[in-house]
């Protein structure tokens, strides 16, 4: 709400302006009631002579158009009017003419450009001239004296709008009120808002917005829950505005509610699914990288790289895909039937001092004689595992032992140890025995491959590929 535009002597003001000519001057006297009025309104006045040209404008006309009094003095009466309202103003001029006063919409346009529209209500004088009240149709709460707008704003919108007296009683309640909290309105007349629609536990949460409309005026889409007459809890975004009138006298409030119940729930389902897409998309990238590492491990077994690089290749693929702190790979020397540490990752090199284990009674074992993998969530607790003071120096606790094993042969086998088990958490046991015949038949193949150097690789690479289809790893490039 704008300040009143301040005039310190009125009269000294309307000398000033005073025409030269008689017919206007007298135009000017007979309405110096109506100026008062107006500036009392803190509404725009603006007065014309017999041909509708400017002989007065008051101070809200000047601040509202940007033009002062003497730049608006012999102006037509639409100069600072748009195109569209100076059609407007022409069919009005020519009711005054004929001593018919009436009220129209058009819209003004300020010397900065600047558009505002505006409410005219025009009417002849007795000396042939034409007053006109411009109201500012941009502040609606200063509209109440329009009640058809105002109704009809009411009644078409779906949002509750509720009037408040000072003492926080129900004096107007909308047709939106009454579809979102049941209520009809003369249920609710003249009874306090909190009793009515306000749940339990949003009573203390109630007062600090309140003591929040007390200190800014106002609040602006706030998120509450409020209460129906069934009972039933909704979501409303809440706004509240301290109602003053032309004085800036407190007279209320005026509170507006809109239901969003529903649209909460769309968004917590659209988030849902949104979700379910972003795991789907990870999903599908983790696929990715574990059918990239496992084709890289197929490449490497069939070429004439080491064993020893495969062996690097397998622990550290072990670390990215499972997100393990360290690996392990042992292969197993049937000769001396004891498990030999081939490749490392994230571990110390204490570990060299458990270069080689006995494979009798072992872990490894048990998960080569059962085919699958063995995980382990407190190695504390474990008997059989030989090298439990070592896993807890690096402050492992948790192992997965994967075996490695083609057609019953006992290749060795792969340790992956972790010091949160959470992170073991969301690997499935279908993907670590994929994953293990893969490298079982990778270490296999780099066997053969340096027992017949002669093979070609694509040949052997073919080969490879068969064996994991027949495994029930299916990997394409």
């Amino acid at each position: 709400m704008s300040k009143p535009v301040k005039v310190k002597n009125q009269k000294e003001r309307i000398q000033r302006a005073m025409p030269t000519k008689k017919e206007d001057k007298e135009i000017l006297e007979q309405v110096g009631h109506s100026i008062s009025i107006a500036e009392a309104m803190n509404e725009c006045l603006w007065l014309g002579d017999k041909n509708h040209k400017t002989i007065y404008v008051n101070p809200v006309y000047e601040k509202t158009s940007g033009y002062s009094l003497k730049e608006c003095i012999g102006k037509p009466a639409d100069f600072c009017f748009d195109e569209e309202s100076k059609k407007t103003i022409t069919q009005h001029h020519k009711l005054r003419d004929k001593g018919i006063a009436s009220q129209y919409e058009a819209t003004m346009v300020s010397k900065t450009g600047k558009k505002t529209p505006l409410l005219i209500s025009g009417a002849p004088t007795k000396k042939g001239g034409t007053i006109g009240i411009f109201i500012n149709l941009t502040k609606v709460k200063k509209l109440s004296r329009h009640e058809k707008l105002s109704e009809q704003i009411i009644r078409n919108t779906s949002e509750a709008i509720v009037a408040l007296n000072k003492k926080s009683r129900i004096t107007m309640w909308s047709n939106g009120a009454k579809k979102i909290f049941g209520y009809n309105e003369k249920e609710v007349l003249n009874k306090k808002l909190s009793n009515l629609v306000i749940p339990k536990q949003e009573k203390e949460r109630n007062k600090s917005l309140i003591d929040q409309v007390e200190e800014k005026n106002y609040i602006k889409y706030v998120e509450g829950k409020r209460i129906t007459k069934t009972g039933k809890i909704i979501d409303v975004i809440i706004s509240v505005t301290k109602v003053t009138d032309e004085k800036y006298n407190f007279i209320g409030y005026l509170v507006i509610y809109r239901d969003v119940t529903d649209q909460k729930k769309i968004n917590t389902e659209l988030q849902k699914r949104f979700e379910a897409i972003q795991d789907a998309y990870k999903e599908l990238g983790l696929q990715k990288r574990q059918n990239d590492y496992l084709y890289e491990i197929i490449e490497r077994s069939a070429s004439e790289d080491t064993l020893e690089n495969l062996t690097k290749l397998i622990v550290s693929a072990s670390c990215m895909l499972t997100k393990c702190d360290g690996a392990v790979l042992r292969l197993h020397d049937k000769e001396n039937n004891r498990l030999k540490l081939y490749s490392s990752v994230g571990v110390s090199d204490k570990w060299l001092t458990k270069n080689s284990i006995f494979f009798e009674n072992s872990l490894a074992k048990e998960t080569c004689e059962n085919k699958r993998p063995l995980i382990i969530q407190n190695l504390t607790h474990s008997e059989k595992h030989q090298g439990t003071k070592l896993a807890a120096a690096h402050g492992f606790t948790t192992l997965i032992l994967i075996p490695l094993i083609v057609n019953d042969k006992i290749l060795g086998s792969l340790s992956l140890y972790a010091t949160d088990p959470g992170k073991f958490r969301l690997i499935e046991t279908d993907f670590l025995e994929r994953f293990g015949k893969q490298c079982s038949i990778a270490i296999f193949a780099k066997a053969f491959w340096l027992f017949h150097p002669k093979r070609k690789h694509k040949k052997i690479k073919n080969t490879l590929i068969q064996q994991n289809k027949k495994a029930g790893i299916n990997i394409s490039k």
